[in-house]
């Protein structure tokens, strides 16, 4: 938003709520490997059924994670966006 005289002007999306919804668009990219894993897991002779359900809580804890985030969680958001995290790479 810009000011001009005491009235803000709206242009638009800002950068905060870029910033959630690409946080988002992460947290759902995230759950790639776990569904991947889970899938070829299940194709196995003998799949492990402890790794699936390690994969199926990682799921479940993103999908709340994702459910749960507000725009106003700046921290979280920013650990979501910081290259190079481990706890949210995308391949």
């Amino acid at each position: 938003m810009t000011m001009k005289g005491n009235t803000m002007l709206d242009l638009g999306p800002d950068s905060k709520s870029i910033r959630y919804e690409v946080a988002l668009d992460i947290l759902g990219e995230s759950r790639q490997p776990f569904m991947r894993a889970i899938h070829e897991e299940k194709q196995k002779s003998e799949p492990s059924q402890v790794f699936i359900r390690y994969c199926e809580t990682r799921l479940t804890a993103i999908d709340e994670l994702q459910d749960d985030l507000r725009l106003n969680d700046l921290d979280t958001i920013e650990r979501i966006l910081t290259k190079g995290n481990p706890l949210f790479k995308v391949d």
